[in-house]
């Protein structure tokens, strides 16, 4: 078992949208507090405020030094593979070319991200794939030419390209489906709302189904993404959740096995479930309003790190 590593997501809730200052010492302070990554939520289109995540990461990088950074995750079939390709070599650069950007992509939570962007939603399968294989050639070499099923180009070359060669392309989603995708062409496995027993058993079909295709998945290349809310009393940690998801069809049940919400003692002891079946890579997701989110994240560092360090 590796090390357990700790990352926090960023999203921007119903309860309002930080602002500029607190986006920053949001940044700032995760990276002072040691966790190890921070990943800014993706949508094209929501029902909910949202801020673009190529933003943001331009936004941390210009106030970080060390902390990793990747989208959670990029919706890939509704964009350009080109632009996002030149997009992410560049956060590359901005972040000093230390491998602290790590791509990871799904078909997007909600099919309108493809079709208002003009993709039919039968394609968003295999335009993702494509897209990947795109992204990877023009991060690889200059005067690239692709004539794909989706995408067609000669002689295009991205300066500067990512140092040391392509980003890791992490796939999102647990069907069967997700799983095959990143067998076929990931680097990594990024499920969410999932629970340890689901976790286990999908990590279990990834071997199979790389076994097949003769690659080798790494149990440390997988990281589960977990809706946190942490507090001194248990009862205001899962009102404060339920408020902010009160608009949501999840199941009290459901979400309390795929969340890490309650007490500090409560999420590690939720995350040691997540060990014990495999799991070495987090990423808490903090349910909180804007002028809450630094408290939560002042939990993580300073209460739930320790216990796994």
């Amino acid at each position: 078992m590796g090390k357990v590593k700790i990352g926090v997501g960023f999203s921007i809730s119903r309860a309002g949208i930080p602002g500029p200052d607190e986006i920053c010492t949001f940044a700032e302070r995760v990276e002072e507090l040691g966790i190890d990554s921070i990943w800014p939520s993706d949508h094209v289109v929501s029902r909910q405020p949202s801020l673009d995540v190529a933003c943001l990461m331009a936004l941390f990088a210009a106030r970080t030094r060390r902390i990793k950074m990747g989208p959670s995750v990029l919706s890939l079939p509704a964009r350009d593979p080109i632009h996002v390709a030149k997009t992410y070599a560049s956060l590359d650069h901005l972040t000093g070319g230390r491998r602290r950007v790590i791509m990871a992509v799904g078909l997007g939570g909600d099919p309108r991200e493809c079709t208002v962007s003009g993709i039919p939603e039968n394609e968003r399968g295999a335009r993702m794939r494509e897209g990947v294989e795109v992204m990877r050639k023009l991060w690889s070499a200059p005067n690239v030419t692709h004539q794909g099923r989706f995408y067609r180009f000669e002689n295009v070359t991205i300066e500067p390209r990512p140092v040391g060669g392509p980003l890791d392309v992490w796939i999102g989603g647990q069907s069967d489906l997700a799983l095959k995708r990143v067998a076929r062409y990931g680097d990594g496995w990024m499920p969410s709302f999932i629970t340890a027993r689901e976790f286990a058993a999908g990590m279990a079909k990834l071997t199979a189904y790389g076994a097949d295709l003769g690659r080798t998945i790494e149990p440390g290349e997988a990281g589960v993404l977990l809706l946190t809310h942490v507090s001194r009393d248990a009862e205001a940690a899962r009102e404060a959740a339920r408020k902010l998801l009160k608009r949501g069809p999840i199941p009290q049940e459901s979400l309390d096995e795929r969340s890490a919400i309650g007490t500090v003692d409560d999420v590690v002891a939720r995350l040691r479930t997540f060990v014990d079946a495999g799991c070495t890579k987090f990423i808490l997701f903090p349910l909180a309003p804007a002028g809450e989110l630094i408290p939560q994240i002042e939990l993580v560092g300073t209460e739930i790190l320790p216990r796994f360090s």
